[in-house]
């Protein structure tokens, strides 16, 4: 019977260049570009922040950041108009998002 290491006997045989280089490849292959928002979309977005700020229900809030998505749910408690910021209160705890990464907006009904 043959007993075969696996990657193990792989591991040596990589330059250190190399092996930095697969890496950043492989975070580059899940990023996407920032998308760019019309006046439309952004009056929308900003629309939609304010409808769920008054009536008080939940939102999913999607915003873009180092080539990647992120999407917060919860409600929106706070629009801090000072820092440019809205503060969401999810089921983990409290987030606050910029509204500049901001780039989709959904009232949860």
């Amino acid at each position: 019977m043959i007993k075969d290491r696996g990657n193990i006997k792989w591991q040596g045989m990589m330059l250190p260049e190399h092996a930095q280089a697969v890496r950043d490849w492989l975070d580059e292959d899940g990023q996407m570009e920032r998308p760019i928002l019309d006046d439309w979309e952004l009056e929308s977005i900003q629309m939609e922040i304010e409808s769920a700020y008054k009536r008080q229900c939940e939102a999913s809030v999607t915003t873009w950041r180092n080539g990647k998505e992120f999407t917060y749910i919860g409600k929106i408690f706070e629009l801090d108009h000072r820092l440019n910021g809205i503060s969401m209160d999810g089921p983990f705890g409290e987030d606050r998002l910029s509204v500049v990464d901001i780039i989709r907006v959904r009232c949860m009904y």
